[in-house]
């Protein structure tokens, strides 16, 4: 054997292409993937190569999603060099590379008999799955820990990991369902198995609208009869009653400017677009490049195709966490709206039926039940929605003692239904803190798939028919704060978890915080910093100061958010940071609140505008005038924002400062020590 070498892909490295190459010769197994993905995996640095003697002998591609995991969807090894080590010696690399991460997670079909060489790697079996192929294999989840302490540690019994953070919904056009089911086998149909790869599970979910029959119908009636049977194993999304006809409206009279009359064709695609996006699903995947074209030049004009997309399967698939994280969250979406909280009272018990669990087997009557039952308790129900429309959402919560009980808790089939979700359980979180609650117990087993994985995500911990979560208000040591957890724990009778050690790398210390919100770790290793931020942005983004506003702040202030500034090598993520709001024309400079800093990312304006547009904020115009010709930007990716009811001034600053230590001036970003920050945070929040 000669010698080994493992290490990353670089952007435009010639050995990309040899990888490709490996993976269509192995792609029965792994499963197809896009050139395109390769590429992109090289330019986000999850693309290993292992080289014997200089040629590429095996790789392994993953991904680094939100959830703290590093997902490994390939690792290939060539036949000729299997029993070298090189599939040990990529694992090995991955964990060197992100050894801050809780670990490794793969998924491989059961009868392809490789469950001794995962556990040969070191991973342990954690659960079973499904592919997603046509015959449906069963799978296994195989995990390789990092050994941190980390939040999991927190679960009352064993799981499997926390499902996928963002699940998106596809809308198939009718030339690609007959790729997957009733011309399969044909030569130009293969591209479109790309779509049903085993690492998609979780992901993507593959669903037809009724732009599928308006197709169907111009077709001869012996053709149709398959096609509809293939079909028919899809969920079937359709939008509101006339929903689909306003839409293409709106698309029709876009389409006028263009100066001609429309075609059959030119109709057919728009009707394709309107039944899409009035059904709620994030993309509508298409091979017609004509088509594509077409909803391009739409976008711009018709406000109901801001946050869709119409792709081909390659593009998606290389592109799918970035496109399923914009669709899942779109705080952009409820800043301009009327979204509201309005206490439902008694007329309103048809709204509140309209949320019957129906996918999880509740009645009518059990829901008409808990609802009358709750009006009688007095316990407040509450509806999300804007003027007269539907209501998107409803929940009833009340304080017993020091634990928020919330024995409902919905969302309705709706575009928003992600976004709202994860706005519901963020004002849950404030609620149980503000009103003195050290555990939020959600009692409702029937909150939806879409709750679900919310709150898998949070994370809510499952014990039985309950999700609980732990609140904290502690800033102190992790012995302190473990302690603290575990007498919430106590309050609903759930066994005690393990103790925290000091000095946490920052990724577990951050996911911890973040499950114990508003928990501060003093004694781990995640980094803090002072940015400055000027006060035509706090406003907008951290609702301080207070704006003139109608617009319901708990709703529209997101959970998550974007500051653009210059690109600046000295913040690091995760971390935490304080805000310091400069010296206005109405304003002093104090420092009002902190807040998780999740990731930073440094692109052009135009790239970062594409990627990280669904968070509001700025325009493309704007954008580019705060980079000031420079070439690139910075783009700080923050969550979890806690205000501080006093705001800390620059003269009590300074006097912290003397007796911790800290920086004089904030000309940009700047690091303080953990004991700064607990001075800080004690002042801020006493």
């Amino acid at each position: 054997m000669g010698t080994l070498e493992v290490d990353e892909v670089r952007p435009g490295d010639p050995v990309v292409d040899e990888i490709i190459k490996l993976g269509k010769r192995y792609s029965r197994t792994l499963g197809m993937m896009p050139a395109g993905a390769f590429r992109e995996a090289a330019y986000r640095g999850s693309l290993m190569a292992a080289k014997i003697d200089g040629r590429p002998v095996g790789y392994a591609l993953f991904r680094l999603p939100r959830n703290n995991q590093v997902m490994l969807s390939h690792l290939c090894v060539a036949s000729e060099a299997r029993g070298s080590g090189v599939a040990s010696a990529l694992v090995a690399e991955i964990r060197s590379r992100h050894s801050s991460r809780l670990g490794i997670r793969a998924k491989c079909r059961d009868d392809y008999g490789l469950n001794r060489m995962w556990e040969a790697l070191g991973f342990h079996a954690r659960g079973p799955a499904i592919g997603r192929g046509k015959d449906r294999s069963p799978m296994t989840v195989w995990w390789l820990d990092h050994g941190h302490e980390d939040l999991f540690s927190f679960l009352t019994q064993p799981v499997l990991l926390a499902d996928e953070p963002d699940l998106l919904e596809a809308a198939l056009d009718l030339n690609i369902l007959m790729d997957l089911h009733t011309r399969a086998d044909m030569p130009g149909a293969q591209r479109s198995q790309v779509l049903v790869a085993d690492h998609l599970e979780g992901r993507l979910r593959l669903v037809v609208t009724n732009g599928v029959d308006r197709e169907l119908a111009h077709r001869p009636l012996d053709q149709r009869t398959p096609i509809e049977q293939a079909a028919n194993h899809y969920t079937r999304r359709t939008g509101a009653a006339g929903e689909a006809e306003k839409v293409f409206a709106q698309l029709v009279r876009a389409s006028a400017g263009a100066g001609r009359a429309l075609s059959p064709q030119d109709e057919g695609d728009l009707w394709q677009i309107a039944e899409a996006a009035a059904s709620g699903v994030g993309v509508l995947l298409t091979w017609d490049d004509g088509l594509r074209r077409r909803f391009e030049s739409l976008q711009r004009t018709v406000p109901a195709l801001a946050s869709f997309h119409v792709l081909d399967p390659d593009h998606l698939v290389t592109h799918l966490d970035e496109v399923a994280r914009a669709w899942a969250y779109q705080p952009a979406r409820l800043q301009g709206s009327a979204y509201d909280q309005v206490r439902a009272g008694a007329d309103d018990e048809p709204r509140l039926l309209e949320f019957l669990g129906r996918t999880s087997g509740e009645t009518r009557g059990e829901l008409r039940d808990l609802l009358r039952r709750l009006a009688r308790e007095e316990v407040p129900r509450w509806l999300i929605r804007t003027g007269d429309e539907p209501a998107i959402a409803c929940y009833a919560a009340y304080l017993d003692d020091q634990v928020l009980r919330v024995p409902l808790l919905r969302t309705a089939g709706h575009q928003l239904s992600d976004t709202i979700a994860r706005q519901l359980l963020w004002l849950l979180r404030r609620d149980a803190r503000e009103h003195g609650a050290r555990v939020i117990d959600v009692s409702d087993r029937h909150v939806g798939g879409v709750l679900g994985r919310a709150m898998a995500s949070d994370p809510f911990h499952h014990h039985g028919d309950h999700r609980y979560a732990w609140v904290v208000p502690m800033c102190g040591s992790s012995h302190d704060i473990g302690h603290a957890a575990n007498e919430a724990r106590h309050l609903v009778n759930v066994g005690p978890g393990p103790l925290l050690r000091p000095g946490l790398p920052p990724h577990t210390a951050a996911e911890i915080e973040r499950s114990l919100w508003p928990a501060k770790l003093t004694d781990s290793a995640l980094p803090h910093y002072v940015i400055p931020i000027q006060v035509r942005w706090s406003g907008d983004l951290l609702g301080y100061p207070i704006q003139l506003t109608t617009r319901p702040i708990e709703l529209s202030l997101g959970r998550e958010q974007v500051y653009y500034r210059a690109d600046d090598a000295r913040l690091t993520a995760p971390a935490r940071v304080l805000w310091r709001v400069s010296q206005g024309r109405h304003t002093s400079a104090e420092i009002i609140g902190t807040s998780f800093l999740d990731a930073i990312d440094v692109d052009t304006p135009v790239r970062l505008h594409a990627a990280l547009k669904h968070y509001g904020v700025l325009d493309l115009p704007l954008l580019e005038k705060l980079a000031n010709g420079r070439p690139t930007m910075q783009a700080v990716r923050f969550s979890d924002t806690e205000l501080f009811d006093r705001p800390i001034s620059t003269s009590t600053y300074n006097q912290l400062r003397e007796q911790h230590g800290g920086p004089k001036a904030f000309y940009g970003p700047q690091p303080v020590k953990s004991e700064l920050f607990a001075a800080l945070y004690q002042t801020g929040t006493a």
